[in-house]
């Protein structure tokens, strides 16, 4: 069987997808992933074969990242993230447009390398039009792969007619092609409910790397605090100095993940700055973490099995914010909520840390991905 997997320009996209990947490959199929941007050298690093479908696309310039002040982004992002929780967590409007804009900038592209390859099956991330597009050219069986804890029924449906121009412009009827679901978050968790086609275990994947020595002594308890890969860019990392500040009133170890952190000048005397390691292994040797509510952020931390703190910002943050404050995996707040008192429960409330084993309990009942070969193979014939 071959398989095309696209995503959207982002290394955060892609990641949730490469234990899928490899399992396909270990059991003999031919994967090929199609992108852009930070998802390609994020592909390259996962040992995947893997097309740049739009190398001179400005991708920036769609999602605003160099638009007013990291003031007036912060306060954009901020209002279409609680936006999208009024929406119950489901897609909006203007999100849809604006993925309809960076899937018109990959489509050609993407289009070029499955006339090559001509898949058997196309998996695609969420929000990824082009996907959509290559299974309706090609009347190619699609899987949509889930990234977070949100269902969203009917989500491929009502992206579709945001995709109209880019179906024309190829010459493609506007019609859904053969569509299924595979959810990688917990079922009992998932906003919306979370039955899928198909639910699968999160397989914790962020890319090679050495833990230093430190990694495995803990005198006291360690929080990781990070903001992710994206929103740095975005808004900078000013917003966590009120984090450190209160983190500085714990008896903990902190770990600092991220770029740019010069910004923040002099760190509390236990705080140690990293600008990368791989996030699943530091938090299997963590207690909590600290984050700003990203879904592949989230699901690691389930994964791990330990209490989280979520500071929203952006997009489906507050939501996922919701799910961890609601399930009692943690807690979640706003910047200006957050003390010590809070991270003091997120170490040591017993009952946050027995939600977050429940969690990764629940996980891992889930068929991990090598269980669901069988079952894309025979859907795709």
């Amino acid at each position: 069987m071959r398989v095309l997997i696209t995503v959207p320009p982002a290394k955060s996209h892609l990641l949730p997808l490469v234990p899928l990947a490899w399992s396909l490959i270990g059991h003999g199929h031919e994967v090929l992933v199609a992108s852009a941007s930070s998802a390609v050298p994020a592909a390259v690093a996962a040992g995947l074969r893997t097309v740049d479908v739009a190398p001179d696309a400005d991708f920036d310039a769609v999602f605003g990242v160099r638009d007013g002040t990291p003031a007036e982004r912060a306060a954009d992002l901020r209002r279409r993230g609680e936006e999208l929780a009024r929406n119950g967590g489901a897609t909006t409007a203007p999100i849809f447009e604006r993925f309809a804009q960076v899937s018109g900038l990959m489509a050609a592209g993407t289009l070029a390398v499955a006339e090559l390859v001509r898949p058997d099956l196309v998996v695609t991330g969420r929000l990824q039009g082009a996907g959509l597009l290559v299974g309706s050219r090609f009347d190619v069986p699609v899987v949509e792969h889930g990234v977070g804890l949100v269902t969203d029924p009917g989500h491929a449906g009502r992206f579709l007619p945001h995709l109209s121009e880019l179906y024309a412009a190829h010459g493609v009827p506007l019609e859904p092609p053969q569509l299924a679901t595979l959810h990688i978050a917990p079922p009992e968790i998932m906003v919306g409910g979370g039955r899928g086609v198909w639910n699968m275990r999160f397989v914790a994947y962020n890319g090679g790397g050495e833990l230093p020595g430190w990694a495995g002594e803990r005198a006291r308890p360690r929080v990781v605090v990070t903001l992710g890969t994206v929103l740095p860019r975005a808004v900078g990392v000013d917003g966590l100095g009120g984090v450190l500040k209160a983190l500085a009133q714990v008896d903990a170890e902190v770990v600092l993940l991220g770029s740019g952190m010069d910004a923040l000048g002099p760190l509390p005397a236990n705080v140690r700055a990293e600008r990368w390691l791989p996030l699943s292994a530091l938090l299997e040797v963590s207690n909590a973490i600290v984050h700003h509510g990203g879904g592949g952020t989230a699901l690691n931390a389930i994964n791990a099995g330990i209490p989280q703190l979520a500071i929203p910002f952006a997009a489906d943050e507050f939501v996922n914010a919701d799910v961890i404050s609601r399930h009692r995996l943690g807690l979640a707040a706003t910047l200006e909520e957050l003390d010590g008192g809070l991270l003091e429960r997120v170490l040591h409330d017993p009952g946050l840390s027995a939600g977050a084993r429940w969690a990764r309990e629940r996980s891992r009942a889930c068929p991990v991905p090598g269980e669901m070969v069988g079952a894309l193979a025979a859907w795709a014939r």
